[in-house]
């Protein structure tokens, strides 16, 4: 007979050498929050809950912290307790003697509801569990490799602390442009199989050292698991390179931004849920699950860019979705559908964003889309900019679309769109209280 999880778990530590154990959770922007114990600490501890700031979940990215999330001062900034995964736990490949294992977080005996990995668990088993459906997501992330030269932006690009892209052009899938980033890439792969991140391939993409690489598909927390893992093992991959590896929407001026887009299947019995009978197109289920995501576009244009750069990516000639708008097979569409095997591909997603919400928040809008029966109406072939409703043009517009959809806040509930929204409006004053080397050149001499 097996162990349990938790069994498990701690025989491998013991067994394997584990000298610190990090407890990892994503907060409110997807970003990994840790806290290392050592392992005797942990083995004695994990089952209390190691103790967490409940604030550390929703302060931006720069560490501000925002008024209105209800878990900051609202609380008296309050410790909650973590709760480890054990099915999580993973050996980090890049240090010979520490784990990681997953927690969700806990107040006063009860789940945090806007922790973002809850928010998906609770949606799974409360909504997505009781359809009948099997839902599988497959994650594709772009990002840029940079390096540093010099101190300045070599490229005149003004980068932050001369970050400049690894390759020097626009090179997509130049063969020659692919094979100056394998050493990377190989340290990558070797890491990815020992993280339980296995990847399938690599391609260089429209930017300057811009990359794209591909994993597997998986039901979706597991999905989401992997997409967290696979950016911080990205980053970290990356760091320990000598080199710098963002997910940030647009890093340069002029060039492609990254894309986080989201393939979503369904199976019934086996069977592909959203494929008709004569496997030629979209069945009823699957126009209404389509239906629901053109419904809800503005909610999910506010979970899946959730910084002020990321509406900078958004393109009306470009591959990025400007408008609510499907076709099949065409990537100026907000969903497009692939050929091959019938699915949905969301491309409204910045490639930052939280994989955790951005999961969540698709499935709700398709959810919605097969219980009340959503048209999407007809494909687009060509461009849609004009012909179809445009998404939102700033984050303020974006929010307020978010924060006005009952429906999301009915599946998600009200704590987690209180928190993300709370978050995100601190980041925006940040921006608007900060002076920009692009003010000082327009205005200091002419005004």
């Amino acid at each position: 007979m097996s162990d349990d999880p938790a069994a498990a778990m701690e025989r491998r530590i013991e067994e394997e050498g584990i000298e610190h154990v990090l407890v990892e959770m994503p907060d409110i922007n997807g970003i990994s929050r840790v806290k290392q114990l050592s392992v005797e600490a942990f083995l004695s501890k994990w089952r209390d809950g190691p103790a967490m700031n409940l604030a550390v979940l929703v302060q931006t990215p720069r560490n501000d912290l925002p008024t209105g999330s209800g878990l900051a001062e609202e609380v008296d900034f309050a410790d909650g307790s973590l709760r480890p995964d054990p099915g999580t736990i993973k050996r980090l490949p890049w240090r010979e003697s520490a784990a990681r294992v997953l927690c969700d977080i806990e107040f006063r005996g009860e789940p945090v509801a806007a922790a973002p990995r809850q928010v998906l668990k609770d949606l799974v088993e409360n909504r997505v569990e009781g359809t009948g459906l099997e839902f599988y997501v497959g994650n594709e992330l772009e990002f840029y490799l940079l390096e540093e030269l010099g101190g300045s932006a070599g490229d005149g690009s003004d980068g932050e602390r001369g970050l400049v892209p690894a390759t020097s052009h626009k090179h997509e899938c130049i063969a020659w442009a692919t094979e100056e980033v394998m050493p990377f890439y190989e340290r990558l792969e070797a890491w990815a199989e020992a993280y339980g991140v296995p990847l399938d391939s690599i391609q260089h993409e429209h930017g300057p050292g811009q990359l794209e690489v591909l994993f597997d598909y998986d039901a979706p927390l597991a999905g989401a698991d992997r997409t967290f893992d696979f950016k911080r093992l990205v980053k970290q991959t990356a760091r320990l390179s000598d080199r710098h590896a963002t997910f940030m929407a647009k890093p340069f001026a002029g060039e492609s931004g990254s894309g986080y887009h989201l393939h979503v299947s369904a199976f019934e019995d086996g069977e592909n849920a959203f494929e008709d009978d004569a496997g030629e197109g979209l069945s009823e289920r699957g126009r209404h699950f389509l239906g629901g995501l053109l419904e809800h576009a503005d909610a999910l244009a506010a979970v899946g860019t959730p910084t002020l750069n990321g509406f900078k990516r958004f393109d009306p000639d470009g591959f990025v979705p400007y408008t609510a708008s499907w076709g099949r097979d065409n990537r100026q569409t907000m969903v497009r559908i692939p050929t091959g095997t019938t699915r949905l591909e969301s491309r409204v997603s910045a490639a930052d964003a939280n994989p955790y919400l951005v999961i969540a928040a698709t499935l709700t809008a398709g959810l919605h889309g097969i219980d009340a029966e959503l048209d999407p109406d007809d494909p687009v072939g060509g461009n849609p900019a004009g012909r179809r409703p445009e998404l939102p043009r700033s984050p303020e517009t974006a929010l307020a679309a978010l924060e006005a959809d009952e429906v999301m806040e009915e599946y998600l509930g009200e704590d987690v769109i209180r928190a993300y929204t709370a978050t995100k409006r601190r980041e925006l004053e940040a921006f608007r209280d900060t002076v920009t080397a692009w003010e000082r050149e327009h205005y200091a001499e002419t005004l």
